[in-house]
This record gives structure tokens, C-alpha cells and sequence, in this order.
């Protein structure tokens, strides 16, 4: 599945949940990086790449790994950085896309509420570490999910930091469950609208305060989040995944629910 352009040449993935917005740090940000939720092992993305850089490296501990992994692969007139990995691969190996590069791991750049995942970061290979200055990704935009109408949902799964909501009611298709919006709201303190200026979330207009080069409008998550009238921490809404992770409060499976945001 084609997600996204950069220099000419298309990112590529499995039929898997995916996210340019739904996170705190820089790069995604600046629309220079996506994080993929592939199933355990991480596949390269492009036509062809060659590594040429493992490190260990340290990170903070959002929760307690101390470790990880920071992947360098030339790509053509770029360098892919791949974080939360652990590499089966050697340096100087070439791949194609689809080869495996290694096995997903927890980082302590996560989360509690974070699943594994891929961190594909685009950089110029002569500046391939800072968080800044990288190169922008070009999302493809598409219906890949329905879109929630109203906001009754179905509690369908529970984890220890989260839990999965189904919407009750759908209509269209969109990137995201709420259309072109994705982001972590309000937790991540902002959110994406791919391709617009404004957009409707649960009755609310939001609107950019800032558009991308790639055309993607970024707004402030100046909001706050109600399940039941219970305030909760946010909602985690991804590129083609139907479910809407729901951060706090404490409910079952088989809850039905009101989302509302004020």
C-alpha cells in the first residue's frame, strides 16, 4: 500500500495501521516521518536501500526500556532513519521493499498507552541524526476507513493503559475514522487535517493555525475529552484503522459510550 511520496519515489507498507501525527516528538511534526504498526517485524518501505549504520542508542523512560535502536539506510538522494527496531540485518546489506529489516520493540520514547511500531524518518544522509531539518513526506490521501457519525461507541477491546472503541454509527470513508483528521487529542496537544484548513470533530469546528508544505493543516488540541461526562486523557485516531483508542477512564468491554469534546 502506497502512504506517502518523498523525492520522487513512494513509501510503502502492508494493509496495516499507520501514523504521521498521532505522536509528541518533532519529525511528525514537520510531516519528515510516519510510525508503522507492523505485525512484529518491520518491513523496508522502498524500492531499494542499503544500511549503513546500526547504533545503540539511549533513551528517556517514558516507561522502563533504557535502549534502543537507531537504523540508517541510504536510499537514493536521502537516508531513511529507522527507530524501534531491532535489526536482523547487516551493515552494508542491500534490501528491497518488503525484506524484513527486524523485529519491533518497546522504547522508552513511548508512551504507557504506545504500541509498537516503526519509526521511518526521511533525512538528508549528510545531517541523519537531528530531529530537525529532515525531508518532507507527501501523504496519499484516500477513504481507507468509515467515518464515525455521531459519537456513540462500543468499547471492543481493554489493554492495561487503553482501551479500543468501535463507532456505532458510520458514513463515507476517510484516512481516518474521523475523516482527514488524525492526531493524539488533546494529549499530543495538537492535530492534523490532511489536504484541508478546517474540519468537524464531534460538532466542533477545528481549524489550522498553521499549513505544511505538504498541504496538511495543523491546529491546536485546545480541548478537552469526555466519555459519560467522565474526562479522560484523549483519543488516539490513526491512518487506516477503523478503532479509536481511548486514553483513561475505566471501562468494560461491552460499554457503549458517549464521546464529546469542550
Amino acid at each position: 500500500m502506497r502512504i506517502a511520496t518523498v523525492n520522487g519515489l513512494y513509501l510503502e507498507i502492508p494493509d496495516v495501521r499507520y501514523s504521521f501525527f498521532d505522536t509528541p516528538y518533532v519529525p511528525h511534526k514537520l510531516a519528515t516521518a510516519v510510525d508503522v504498526y507492523f505485525d512484529e517485524k518491520a518491513l523496508f518501505p522502498f524500492e531499494e536501500g542499503k544500511l549503513v549504520e546500526v547504533r545503540k542508542i539511549k533513551t528517556p523512560r517514558y516507561i522502563p526500556v533504557s535502549e534502543d535502536y537507531l537504523l540508517i539506510f541510504e536510499v537514493e538522494d536521502f537516508c531513511l532513519k529507522v527507530l524501534h527496531v531491532e535489526p536482523k540485518i547487516k551493515i552494508g546489506e542491500k534490501l528491497f521493499l518488503g525484506d524484513e529489516i527486524g523485529r519491533l520493540i518497546y522504547s522508552g520514547f513511548f508512551s504507557p498507552w504506545s504500541d509498537k511500531h516503526a519509526h521511518f524518518e526521511i533525512r538528508p544522509c549528510n545531517d541523519r541524526y537531528r530531529a530537525r531539518g529532515g525531508i518532507t513526506l507527501f501523504p496519499e490521501v484516500r477513504g481507507l476507513v468509515p467515518i464515525v457519525k455521531g459519537g456513540e461507541f462500543e468499547v471492543i477491546g481493554k489493554e492495561e493503559h487503553y482501551t479500543w472503541l468501535k463507532p456505532l454509527r458510520k458514513s463515507g470513508r476517510g484516512m481516518t475514522p474521523f475523516d482527514n483528521i488524525e492526531g493524539g487529542l488533546p494529549h499530543y496537544h495538537y492535530g492534523a487535517i490532511f489536504n484541508k484548513g478546517k474540519a468537524e470533530l464531534f460538532g466542533k469546528i477545528v481549524e489550522a493555525s498553521d499549513v505544511l508544505p505538504n498541504g496538511v493543516g495543523i491546529f491546536k488540541a485546545d480541548f478537552d475529552v469526555f466519555a459519560n461526562g467522565i474526562k479522560v486523557k484523549g483519543i488516539g485516531v490513526f491512518c487506516n484503522e477503523e478503532k479509536v483508542k481511548l486514553i483513561g477512564g475505566d471501562f468494560e468491554i461491552g460499554d457503549i459510550m458517549e464521546l464529546r469534546i469542550v
